[in-house]
């Protein structure tokens, strides 16, 4: 089995490109990790699709993956296609994913030109909806408007909301905020995020 020493990892449920990493992210100071490399189609699923890797690949990478501070990991490993490098971490069936600082990654695509293509099997669950086009805060500000529309049942509330938003009143208020955020995102959702927080600090 081939191995990469000293890289920093940053597991996450999507591969964030290192501009997006946290201040309070579990940054990982990997000592040494397994490598191996795939097929871009099987890499390709393997961080797009919702996937169960098949044991007998898990087995022969169980406990392989050291950390500096001495702890292990039960189940990581890369995986390279030769043009680009990810990181998994497999734990209870759910699979993280880590993407490696430039410096590191060219030195493990340098060092997997030499390596032939492998395979692992798994199975596809599903395809996951994972929105690239959308930055780590993005997705995190339209997950939590989403999550404080869900707990909203008061129609007053909402009304504000719709007006203080968009300046206008609507006749069904909540699924005009819906249709603006389908179609509108850019424009609408740093405003309805604001007054968002601004309600939960009223409160």
């Amino acid at each position: 089995m081939n191995y990469i020493y000293d890289i920093l990892l940053n597991f996450n449920n999507i591969p964030y490109d290192i501009f997006e990493w946290n201040k309070d992210d579990k940054i990982l100071h990997i000592r040494k990790i397994p490598l191996i490399k795939l097929s871009t189609f099987d890499l390709f699923n393997l961080v797009n699709k919702k996937v169960k890797i098949d044991n007998e690949f898990l087995i022969k990478i169980y406990k392989r993956t050291e950390q500096y501070n001495k702890k292990v990991l039960d189940y990581s490993f890369l995986a390279t296609d030769g043009k680009m490098v990810i990181a998994f971490k497999i734990e209870q069936n759910k699979i993280k994913y880590s993407q490696l600082f430039l410096d590191e990654e060219m030195e493990v695509l340098d060092f997997s030109s030499n390596l032939n293509v492998s395979s692992i099997k798994y199975q596809i669950i599903n395809d996951k909806k994972i929105d690239y086009l959308q930055t780590r805060n993005q997705q995190y500000i339209k997950k939590f408007i989403y999550d404080q529309l869900k707990k909203i049942n008061d129609a007053d509330k909402l009304n504000f909301l719709y007006l203080e938003c968009f300046n206008k009143k609507s006749n069904d208020t909540l699924k005009d905020i819906y249709y603006e955020l389908d179609h509108n995102f850019e424009n609408v959702y740093i405003k309805l995020y604001k007054v968002l927080k601004m309600t939960l600090i009223k409160r």
